[in-house]
């Protein structure tokens, strides 16, 4: 499509809920975080592999009995109130900082095995953690390159001719290093704009 040349109107949302499918056998709750799993169908928040924190919603949605997507179910976006965490408690000092889902009511400053964001921190008081979550506000860690260990090693000092093969050696495998590095820190770097946190 090409650029608009006359002014247009927008088809535009109040950006406070949205719909989506409901995984299958699965029983939305309502009053916790919700999460999109690896299939992008709506489940339960829960501190699991390609789990995506969305809102959480005000309605119980059973769809217990049926396949993905059979029905829908409507998440809310914006502040909520979480419970904190017992044991890796969210403290003002995160404030505007990530917290973490720990179950699907409860929020950590530390993330669990699978780092599944709950929201940005806006708030710690005695009744909890307010939470600014949903879609488009929890951004997700990304996978990067394992940095490869170090092949290179402390030379010892000897006779030059006989270490002219090992300093050869070494230097290779000190650009090795190099090129690891480098190419983990690309890696990095482009998780980094994929989450809009570089450009």
């Amino acid at each position: 499509m090409s650029a608009a040349t006359t002014s247009q109107r927008l088809v535009t949302r109040d950006g406070r809920a949205f719909v989506f499918p409901v995984a299958a056998a699965t029983k939305i709750l309502a009053g916790v975080l919700l999460a999109l799993d690896g299939s992008n169908n709506l489940v339960n928040g829960t501190e699991a592999a390609a789990r995506r924190i969305v809102g959480w919603s005000n309605d119980e949605v059973d769809n217990s009995g049926g396949s993905a997507g059979d029905l829908t179910a409507k998440v809310n976006v914006g502040i909520v109130q979480l419970v904190n965490s017992g044991t890796n408690a969210v403290t003002n000092a995160h404030i505007g900082k990530v917290c973490f889902i720990e179950d699907n009511q409860t929020v950590a400053s530390v993330a669990g095995t699978n780092s599944v964001v709950a929201g940005r921190v806006l708030l710690v008081d005695g009744d909890g953690v307010w939470v600014k979550t949903g879609v488009g506000e929890t951004p997700q860690p990304q996978s990067v390159t394992a940095l490869a260990a170090a092949t290179s090693t402390n030379g010892t000092a000897g006779a030059a001719s006989a270490n002219l093969a090992a300093l050869a050696a070494e230097a290779e495998k000190i650009g090795d290093d190099t090129r690891s590095l480098y190419a983990t820190v690309a890696d990095i770097l482009t998780a980094m704009k994929a989450l809009g946190l570089a450009k």
